[in-house]
């Protein structure tokens, strides 16, 4: 304010001295609208004709002077002002350009205290993308529900928006890739869960993006990958079925009626997988006769329950599984000792086969010396 006084006073005071049949100033030059990086350097030109005798400024629109008569006024360093005279020409200089310089920068010419001559050009800075806080966050929603997942963003120039879902799996929309600030999912399923990525690009720095969470509640679904597993007397044997699931089921297993819980003779255990499955196991210990049937794997949320049944049954032969180590024995009788037993890692059986081997070999000991 202080500073406009004074140019007031001093274009008063000339306004009292001027040379009468002055002509008028024209502006005849001034620079086009230019876009710079930030931390850059620009340079306004204004050239003027007649000028002799006219005071010309540079102002910062609305109210903030930054030269006069070829002098800078304002206090900031990164600005430089020159006057060119072969081609009566103004020059204001801005380095290290920051954001708040973006603007109009108006060249005029004070013709009298009530008359001037101005042109203007308007400084755009290059920003890269922001995506701005009131775009869309993580979102649980229910199943069969129409969604639309928005992304905001600003920048200079204007940012361009896609849409993609992690790991490049196919859009609810179709496709891999999306182009809007908006993505609209209609009836969302459970295979529409998962992370959206929001990417805003404006070819200015590295751009931005944002993983938005969308996860769908749903009632339990139960798969069984085997619904019927054999095993042989006295050995373990592990039942499984995989629930999917939002919000988090309750599992249990149920046999004979009775819930089955982690003893000398089970053991149950889970495993979290893909999105929101859970691997139930269920191990049952050296089986007796009575454990052969039917076990139920029953799965419940505020949504609904599910229920997979695996049948273990009676074999005679030894399936091994995934945390047995006496992997596929195959036996026979056991006092039948006139016939090999195949047993991998059985040590004891092996020992069986030793008395007929041990006979076999005295036979054509004694042969062999007979006929020497």
């Amino acid at each position: 304010m202080h500073c406009l006084l004074w140019i007031a006073g001093l274009l008063m005071a000339w306004t009292t001295t001027a040379v009468s049949g002055q002509q008028n100033p024209t502006i005849t030059f001034i620079t086009k609208e230019l876009v710079a990086d930030i931390g850059g350097t620009v340079e306004l030109k204004c050239s003027v004709q007649f000028v002799k005798d006219f005071p010309v400024m540079w102002i910062r629109l609305p109210d903030t002077p930054l030269s006069f008569r070829g002098s800078r006024i304002v206090p900031d360093n990164r600005y430089s002002v020159r006057y060119d005279e072969s081609s009566m020409t103004f020059l204001l200089q801005i380095q290290d350009l920051q954001e708040s310089d973006e603007g109009k920068y108006q060249c005029q010419v004070q013709v009298t205290s009530t008359n001037k001559v101005t042109a203007e050009v308007e400084l755009a800075i290059r920003r890269p993308p922001v995506i701005s806080d009131d775009s869309t966050r993580d979102l649980i929603v229910g199943r069969g529900e129409d969604v639309s997942l928005f992304c905001n963003a600003s920048g200079n120039p204007h940012p361009k928006v896609s849409w993609r879902r992690q790991g490049n799996a196919i859009l609810p929309t179709g496709g891999a890739i999306s182009h809007g600030t908006d993505l609209k999912i209609l009836d969302i399923q459970k295979e529409h869960r998962g992370t959206y990525i929001c990417t805003a690009d404006n070819a200015v720095g590295n751009g931005d993006r944002r993983a938005i969470n969308v996860r769908v509640e749903f009632s339990p679904l139960i798969r069984v990958p085997r619904d019927r597993v054999g095993q042989a007397l006295f050995y373990d044997r592990e039942l499984e079925c995989v629930v999917d699931a939002f919000p988090a089921p309750q599992v249990e297993w149920i046999f004979d009626g009775r819930k089955i819980v982690t003893d000398q003779h089970y053991e149950v255990s889970a495993f979290s997988v893909a999105n929101e499955a859970t691997e139930m196991k269920l191990r049952i210990k050296n089986i007796q006769k009575k454990q052969f049937g039917t076990y139920q794997c029953i799965a419940s949320n505020k949504l609904g329950s599910a229920t997979g049944k695996v049948e273990l049954y009676e074999s005679t032969r030894v399936v091994g599984d995934y945390n047995d180590r006496n992997l596929f024995a195959v036996t026979t009788h056991p006092m039948d000792t006139t016939r090999k037993t195949l047993a991998l890692g059985l040590t004891g059986a092996a020992a069986s086969v030793i008395p007929a081997a041990s006979s076999i070999s005295s036979f054509f000991l004694c042969l062999f010396l007979a006929l020497f």
